[in-house]
């Protein structure tokens, strides 16, 4: 295309201008398009062709054309054989100067169809040569349209889901349409700076380009690369936003938190076990090779983080970008980004800066009157740095012109700092109350989740609902999709300034305290004075770690302290004093038996002692509790892993907790019967509490959100349900004794989850839990003694998702076709399981079905073809070797597996099966058998018939049909070629022949493909096909060949092979 320009959004008379062969779609198909974009608010102009006669199209139609802010092309087979259709294209390329203004649809047709015009529109193409020979030109310029928009990434339906495949044509339009000109807000007069990040990116090259923007801050950089991210992710295979990785680096773990958050971002798996750093480096080395993904590395300052999340570019799939913001340019030198790919952000000029300002100050694009005067002066103080002039404009909005003055003689009088005076305006301009807080989250609490801090604040008085809220009008604080404070960095060094100005030499005369060598000293001399008001320490150490070691009078001068955060702090001589004004005590690892005895924390809001040596919970409170003053305040309380605390206490005193984490507390014992009866308590964590046996007999806790009992290896009876809790919605269960549940469970009826995981005594659940009508995943996996599908759960209509794997039952009733919203249904590794019933059709919703492991099961219902909704199906591992017709049919299907479908049958099924063949049966492997149809298949993406014993000619020649098919797993079976059609696998991405011993030789293979592994197949003579690749797909191939024998005898492959393992080895 010519232009990729983001300016100039056209905001015609029509969102969106809808094209088509009428009749090719008309029958639904449009009607239901046009229908789902309108009910989203995008108003389309559909060409109804009644008024198509052979004609020019009208100028109406033109004008409709080139005012519609996109263009949606229904392709469909007959769509060349219209003239006005062809016109119509044209006018929507010459029209349109960025591909993301031209949505295509093909609709039962290829884009490769299009591309080169044959078949249907190669004839088409024909006529219209044959008609228009005196005007071959016209031909021509339609020729190229198609071409052009046979080249843009758009949508392809063929047999799928059509109430599926429009929804997310519509919602992918709505985002385009409805909040593209809400993202470019950000970016009001700073649009060349996405110009020139979007010429960087060249997102129509097919490498994995790395791109750094570059610049001091508050230039910003990290706005830009939001906006970027948010305009763009959906044209990826998935993306990755890390925030601010200089900061989350610095602090103990977090480095793994980045590498999990990267992988649950692009491959949406959210349980992945990362034991260090170099772990996550390997994993996500090797796990996105063949996804095109978009990363964005926020805030960068060490070239080792990059190396521990994108060190280098083989990590990612063709196509993939990965940017990078920095103050640093060196380190994107050092990590080898491109010099021509570096960004390097500079302030803006006067136009921008004031056209930037003013949606700040004005709301509009330009001052009027007396402000145009007192704009220049602002402009000429922030001198184009868009966070200074976000601030300044987010104070004086709404304010007077004597007002602006002022503020503008206060940036006067502190010349030496400009940047720094003119953040400190807007602070100046805050109650005592908005200052307290912003310097609170400058110094403690940026990064932490809104809700928490509130809670702690409001227990200081600070009233910070409207205090935060209105930081965030000020654009002095942020809040994001996790209800997460920010705060930009200039903004944050701003605060901490300020409080070091209060004592620049004597951190103990200081407000808060924050940095650890500070902390430290006055802890180690005491030092600190009634001034300190906060200590936090964010830093965690390990647990043999001493970060110091305090004199029983550290605190004693600290009347005032409200918030203290420390961690592996020892106290070898007792301690003395606690301010009775704490309203958070957070304590990691403190080494005492009890808390001071004077103390009485009346205020306190967040009492954290995790891994202390605390014994008794109110021991330290005894004074308090003398007076019977109950602790109004208390919100949470954390003891976590503080394996000396034996009971719990009277919990009556503290009515409103919400919050009680005793996760890991060993040797606990006792639940006062007080805690089953609290009003207030929203969570209770007992996990791993392997120590306890029982619980009080009753249980009636009416804001009760979340029980977690598990791991308590002991504990084999829940208490009894009293009364009705409404507000539970997840009890967790597992690894528990529990043999069996209460009756009175059925009062537990907004229950959305029940995880009852490795309940080994568990043999049923009872029928009153056929009350639980709101749960939507139940857990039974690992629960051995359950023989026998319980009756109750074909009454739990809400049901999603079911785990069953691991238990003992044999068959499921026929009755599970009343679980009609159920999801996904997990059977692995069900040992007894023998039949599935006819009536799993009737499971409208099931997506994922996995039966793996399930080694008497020697067939799944013929039926199961008919559900449509299916997309997984794994049936690895079982007795299966003929499989039914219909699954080959699945057209919706996108990941099956065979894997491990061989071994001997069990001799009565093969004797009822072939009598003929009695005397020549033996207990040889029994191969699977494939369907010699496998274009059904239309969807598939993965298929794995890896150690299926297949033989040459097993895999039939229609695998070459499976059009969407990503990945192929072959290993270890005993063909000795391959089909020759897997060529036409034009999506195939990766194919594993691992252990393939009698393979001799590979077919040639199509040009998406960059992995294949061939470690062991010993009888590999040749590669000559797979290294006749193009120079585009060469950096991209990855071939694994270790034992590869018969190769040895090439030197020059051989020696290409050795350069590759090196290069990936690194």
């Amino acid at each position: 295309m010519a232009s990729t320009s983001f300016q100039n959004v056209s905001h015609g008379e029509y969102d969106a201008f809808l094209t088509f062969r009428g009749e090719d779609t008309r029958k639904g198909f449009i009607g239901h398009l046009y229908t789902a974009l309108n009910n989203k608010g995008i108003y389309v102009f559909r060409d109804d062709k009644q008024l198509e006669k052979g004609g020019s199209i009208s100028p109406n139609l033109l004008k409709a054309i080139e005012e519609s802010r996109i263009s949606i092309i229904v392709l469909s087979k007959n769509y060349a054989s219209s003239t006005w259709c062809l016109d119509e294209l044209l006018k929507i390329v010459e029209c349109k100067n960025r591909e993301d203004q031209i949505f295509p649809i093909f609709y039962e047709v290829e884009p490769t169809v299009v591309r080169k015009q044959t078949t249907c529109f190669g004839e088409a193409f024909a006529k219209h040569e044959e008609f228009f020979k005196d005007n071959i030109e016209k031909v021509q310029k339609w020729r190229h349209a198609l071409k052009v928009v046979a080249n843009i990434s758009g949508w392809e339906f063929k047999d799928s889901n059509e109430s599926e495949f429009i929804e997310e044509i519509a919602n992918v339009i709505f985002r385009k349409i409805r909040l593209e000109p809400e993202i470019l807000k950000e970016l009001v007069g700073m649009e060349s700076r996405l110009e020139q990040l979007r010429f960087l990116m060249g997102m129509g090259s097919n490498d994995v380009r790395m791109i750094g923007i570059w610049g001091m801050g508050g230039l910003g950089k990290t706005t830009l690369a939001k906006v970027f991210y948010d305009l763009m992710s959906h044209e990826f295979d998935g993306s990755s936003f890390l925030a601010d990785v200089r900061e989350k680096s610095e602090k103990e773990g977090n480095e793994i938190s980045l590498q999990k958050q990267l992988l649950s971002d692009l491959l949406k798996l959210s349980d992945y076990s990362i034991q260090n750093v170099y772990d996550g480096i390997n994993i996500i080395g090797s796990r996105l090779q063949r996804k095109k993904v978009l990363l964005i590395i926020d805030d960068v300052a060490d070239v080792e983080q990059l190396q521990r999340l994108v060190g280098r570019r083989d990590w990612f799939g063709p196509g993939s970008r990965i940017l990078i913001t920095t103050r640093d340019r060196q380190l994107l030198v050092a990590h080898e980004v491109d010099e021509e790919h570096i960004l390097d952000l500079d302030v803006l000029n006067n136009d921008e800066a004031l056209q930037f300002f003013s949606t700040k100050a004005f709301k509009s694009h330009q001052p009027m009157g007396e402000y145009v005067e007192l704009s220049k002066r602002v402009l000429e103080y922030a001198g184009g740095l868009p966070l200074a002039l976000k601030v300044l404009g987010s104070f004086l909005i709404g304010r007077s012109a004597d007002l602006w003055r002022s503020a503008l003689e206060r940036l006067k009088k502190d010349p030496s700092n400009k940047i720094m005076s003119i953040l400190q305006i807007s602070f100046e301009g805050l109650q005592d109350s908005e200052k307290k807080i912003f310097l609170d989250v400058a110094c403690f609490f940026k990064w932490k989740n809104r809700d928490g801090v509130t809670k702690i604040l409001e227990g200081c008085g600070f009233s910070p609902v409207i205090g935060i809220e209105v930081l965030i009008e000020k654009s002095l604080l942020t809040v994001d999709d996790n209800n997460t404070l920010g705060m930009h960095d200039l903004l944050q060094e701003l605060g901490q300034l300020i409080v070091t100005r209060q004592s620049p030499e004597e951190p103990g005369k200081r407000s808060r305290i924050w940095r650890e060598e500070e902390v430290r000293q006055v802890l180690t001399n005491n030092t600190g004075g009634e001034v300190v008001e906060g200590i936090i320490v964010n830093a965690y150490f390990p647990e043999n770690e001493v970060y110091l070691s305090a004199s029983a009078k550290a605190f004693s001068q600290m009347t005032n302290l409200r918030l203290l955060k420390i961690s592996n702090v020892q106290l070898p001589r007792g301690l003395e004093y606690l301010s009775n004004r704490l309203r958070l005590l957070d304590w990691r690892r403190y080494p005492l038996k009890s808390l001071p005895s004077n103390l009485q924390l009346d205020e306190i809001v967040g009492f954290k002692m995790c891994y202390s040596r605390i014994e008794e919970l109110w021991k330290g409170f005894k004074l308090l509790f003398c007076f019977q003053q109950p602790l109004n305040m208390l919100r949470l309380m954390k003891l976590s892993h503080s394996e000396n605390l034996i009971k719990t206490p009277d919990f009556t005193k503290v009515p409103n907790l919400e919050e009680l984490d005793l996760e890991g507390c060993t040797r606990l014992r006792e639940i006062h019967q007080s805690l089953l009866r609290h009003n207030k308590l929203i969570l209770l964590n007992l996990k791993g509490c392997t120590s306890l046996t029982t619980l009080p007999g009753e249980i009636f806790m009416k804001s009760l959100k979340t029980l977690v009992l598990s791991g308590c290896l002991k504990l084999r009876k829940l208490p009894r349900v009293v009364g009705s809790m409404e507000c539970l919605r997840e009890l967790l269960l597992d690894e528990t004794d529990i043999k069996k549940l209460p009756l009175s469970i059925k009062l537990l009826f907004k229950l959305v989850l029940l995880n009852l995981k490795d309940c080994r005594n568990l043999e049923t659940l009872p029928i009153t839990a056929s009350s639980l009508k709101c749960l939507r995943t139940l857990t039974l996996s690992g629960c051995s003694k359950i023989v026998k599908f319980p009756e109750s759960v074909i009454s739990m209509e809400d049901l999603s998702e079911l785990f069953l794997d691991g238990t003992s039952i044999a068959e499921v009733p026929s009755s599970i076709e009343l679980l009609t919203r159920l999801e996904l249904l997990n059977l692995n590794d069900c040992r007894s399981l023998v039949r599935l019933p006819s009536s799993i059709n009737g499971l409208k919703s099931l997506k994922t079905l996995n039966l793996s492991g399930c080694f008497k099961l020697e067939n799944v219902p013929e039926t199961i073809g008919q559900v449509e909704s299916l997309e997984i199906l794994d049936i690895s591992g079982t007795a299966i070797r003929q499989p039914q017709s219909s699954i080959f049919l699945m057209k919706n299907l996108k990941e099956l597996s065979f894997h491990g479908c061989k071994g001997s049958p069990s001799s009565a099924s093969w004797f009822l099966r072939f009598p003929i063949n009695l005397m020549r049966w033996s207990s040889d492997p029994v191969a699977l058998s494939l369907s010699s149809s496998l274009s059904g298949l239309c969807s598939l993406t993965k298929l794995d018939i890896s150690d299926c014993d297949l033989g040459e000619g097993a895999i039939p020649s229609s695998i070459g049909d499976l059009c969407s098919l990503e990945e192929l797993h072959l290993s270890g079976n005993n063909f000795f070629t391959l089909p020759a059609s897997i060529y036409h696998l034009s999506k195939l991405s990766s194919i594993d022949l691992e252990e393939c011993k009698m393979l001799q030789n590979l077919p040639r293979l199509p040009a998406s493909i960059h992995w294949i592994s061939l470690d062991g197949c010993v009888s590999l003579k040749t590669l000559s096909d797979v290294l006749n690749l193009n120079e585009h797909q060469l950096p991209y191939l990855h071939l694994p060949c270790v034992d590869c024998l018969k190769l040895a005898g090439n030197y020059d492959l051989a020696l290409s092979l050795l350069k590759e393992y090196i290069k990936n080895s690194e």
